[in-house]
């Protein structure tokens, strides 16, 4: 029968035969696709304080201090958790691995973004890297600066690096008590520098930083607030001095930040490179290989928005750590003066040479960290872990506070212990440097410019400088360190 019905290729008998296998394959696999579908959504999401009717968990989200009430839910409900709010759900993940399931395996589903139409259309903030999502303009500018400040061309800019911290080597001679403004000034010479090149810093360093400055304070000030224009677009049209209108004084002001820090620095720097004056910068790598274009401003403005805050708050957190532990601050001098023989200022290539060092810098990452909570990625498709329901469109926060700070990762996370990253025990741990800088297609794009300056300023302080408290002051307890309740955290 076989061999007949192989006979026959172009009978009606075979066509309606090789029909109905095909519409019956087609249907099991509709019914399984549908019950797969069915059984998804019968998952439940995950724990989460209880919510209420409309409201969701509006009266338990906190209005300060959010990285405090995220790590008491997660002492509660676990390494996920579940809230509500008019508009808006989301998941805090507690666990670096649950973080890394989701969001560096799936990142096709899971990095869009959502920062709310305050910040969006209100702030004017559309526009920059960390908000737009993925598509084309994202990839483009992530490749641009992948081309420019990526592991193999980092190296270019050292100089301008080493340049800018001796500088700041001198400066801090005339300082007594907080080092932060100065060393935000310096880092933020050093973006600039880098980004737009040697002229350009010398005519616009001051009106950049200022900008820089103002903008990320309103930026503070607005990101973890409950704002009602997120869910009542049209309050966005009324006008900025009724009473309740706070937040459209906030948005008129950043919208003018933002326009400042976008187009002026770009425009000078396109004409400086018409003109041929505008010398080795990011600015002129990326003119010279894609043209004058908005993908080219705006890789270039988020650079230096992002850039200044984190690697300065970087930095204070090792100055801090030299300060609450002076048996650290022995050994870092001692290790890097041995290295330069104590006739030299340290250079970026000693960095391989400085093994604890490296290892106090990681530490100063993960205890008590200066950024606590990562921007939230959304996901665009149902997800499904650890049996729980994660719907699209949910907004998924990483507790990278907590994370540091898992007594099951760390075993003493309250320790500032460099050593933990220097034996076997640093093959089980998750490198700070890696964890702090974002997941998947979301990593931020300049970690390699931002780790190599801050790891460089901080060794060439510790070798310089005796971090003590000042005359008359006892040198400060650990566990009495109060850190500002801010998107980035200061001691």
């Amino acid at each position: 029968m076989e061999r007949a019905f192989d006979k026959l290729p172009d009978s009606p008998l075979k066509l309606v035969g090789a029909t109905v296998s095909v519409a019956t394959i087609g249907y099991v696999l509709i019914r399984g696709l549908q019950k797969l579908l069915d059984k998804r959504n019968q998952l439940p999401p995950p724990p989460g304080p209880p919510r209420h009717f409309l409201i969701g968990n509006m009266l338990e989200f906190p209005k300060d201090h959010f990285y405090k009430r995220f790590c008491e839910w997660q002492k509660e409900y676990g390494n996920i958790v579940y809230v509500e709010l008019p508009g808006t759900s989301m998941v805090i993940l507690n666990s670096y691995e649950i973080a890394q399931e989701l969001l560096n395996k799936r990142p096709n589903s899971t990095a869009r973004r959502n920062i709310g139409y305050m910040m969006l259309e209100v702030m004017g903030m559309k526009w920059t890297t960390s908000s737009i999502q993925p598509g084309p303009a994202h990839s483009e500018r992530r490749k641009m600066l992948r081309q420019v400040i990526g592991p193999q061309f980092v190296g270019s800019h050292d100089y301008v690096v080493e340049k800018h911290v001796n500088r700041l080597i001198v400066k801090l001679q005339s300082v007594r008590g907080d080092p932060h403004p100065v060393v935000l000034r310096a880092v933020g010479d050093i973006i600039i520098e880098v980004t737009y090149g040697t002229k350009l810093a010398t005519i616009m360093n001051k009106e950049l930083s200022s900008w820089i400055i103002e903008w990320q304070d309103l930026l503070t000030s607005t990101v973890y607030n409950f704002w009602f224009v997120n869910i009542f677009h049209f309050l966005h049209y009324i006008p900025s001095w009724m009473p309740g209108a706070k937040f459209k004084r906030l948005g008129d002001r950043s919208q003018q930040l933002s326009k400042l820090i976008r187009y002026a620095p770009y425009e000078k720097a396109r004409a400086l490179h018409e003109s041929g004056e505008l010398g080795h910068s990011l600015a002129a790598d990326l003119l010279d290989e894609f043209g004058p274009k908005e993908n080219v401003m705006d890789a270039l403005a988020t650079l230096y928005m992002a850039g200044s805050e984190t690697t300065s708050a970087a930095i204070t957190a090792f100055i801090s750590a030299l300060l609450f532990f002076p048996e650290v601050s022995k050994k870092v001098y001692e290790e890097v003066n041995r290295v330069t023989d104590g006739t030299r200022l340290p250079r970026i290539s000693d960095r391989p040479n400085l093994p604890y060092t490296e290892a106090v810098w990681k530490e100063a990452f993960r205890w008590n960290p200066f950024i606590p909570l990562g921007i939230p990625h959304v996901n665009s498709e149902d997800e499904v872990i650890n049996g729980y329901l994660i719907k699209s469109g949910t907004a998924i926060h990483q507790n990278i506070g907590f994370m540091f700070n898992d007594p099951k990762v760390w075993g003493d996370p309250e320790a500032f212990r460099p050593e933990r990253f220097l034996t076997d025990e640093a093959n089980s741990l998750p490198n700070p440097l890696v964890i702090i800088f974002g997941y998947g297609i979301r990593v931020c794009p300049g970690m390699y410019l931002a780790d190599r300056m801050g790891f460089h300023m901080c060794a060439t302080i510790a070798a310089l400088y005796d971090v003590a408290p000042l005359e008359g002051k006892s040198r400060p307890r650990p566990e009495s360190a109060e850190y500002t309740d801010s998107l980035i955290r200061w001691v």
